[in-house]
């Protein structure tokens, strides 16, 4: 009986929670190309993405879930350390932003060059966007982002 009531209860806003997780995925999906960092933006509902015009004829946007590269596991690792909004998980189709490593978690089965082949790079992450307040996230993933850059440059010998 509770299962049904929780369904009955959520069922009610639905529509609104699906629009605002879309609206969300496609402005960060634009503000990602931006980034220096993000080396490549999978989202249907960019114009440039291939499958655009398959996903407008069966759709009315491109979704909540996009993926982007951002080049290196750890790079990764960096960013999945420094966000504070998105939960690090496997799971979908959340009312929160949720953010997955799928060379390690849902791909996690196949060698690096299979990956590859399908598109799978060291770099690539997916992310399941909720219903926070877009700025909020875009200015979670900038502070992330400036501290990969900062150790980046860490990195590099002085003199060179």
């Amino acid at each position: 009986v509770s299962d049904c009531w929780l369904l009955l209860r959520g069922i009610k806003t639905l529509g609104i929670r699906v629009k605002a997780e879309a609206n969300n995925a496609l402005e960060l999906a634009k503000w990602f190309e931006e980034q220096p960092i993000v080396e490549k933006v999978n989202y249907p509902g960019l114009e440039d993405f291939e499958g655009h015009d398959v996903q407008l004829s069966q759709a009315t946007s491109g979704g909540a879930v996009l993926s982007f590269d951002i080049g290196t596991e750890d790079n990764v690792r960096k960013l999945v350390k420094e966000l504070k909004i998105p939960v690090f998980s496997v799971s979908l189709g959340a009312v929160e932003s949720i953010i997955s490593y799928p060379p390690k978690m849902s791909h996690a089965e196949l060698t690096a060059d299979e990956r590859h082949a399908c598109g799978i790079g060291d770099g690539l992450l997916r992310l399941s966007v909720g219903v926070e307040d877009v700025d909020d996230l875009k200015a979670d993933f900038a502070q992330a982002f400036a501290k990969i850059a900062a150790s980046q440059k860490a990195d590099v010998p002085v003199g060179r």
